[in-house]
């Protein structure tokens, strides 16, 4: 399930350093609540585990196919 939502929070974390570290870290779950995403959407997003961005978003796309 790829969203505009999450399409849109990739794109920021590819150009926001602070933004990506953020949303790579252990407080994901922290950080999720203050972006607006459904619960669904979360979910989707807390089931990947990657360390990187490209870990990150490859993982989205395979979830989402």
């Amino acid at each position: 399930m790829l969203t505009k939502k999450i399409d849109e929070m990739v794109w920021q974390a590819l150009t926001d350093t602070s933004f990506r570290k953020r949303l790579l870290t252990e407080r994901r779950p922290e950080f999720l609540a203050d972006f607006g995403l459904s619960e669904e959407e979360r979910q989707f997003v807390m089931a990947v585990h990657a360390d990187t961005l490209e870990n990150f978003a490859g993982a989205l796309c395979r979830s989402a196919a």
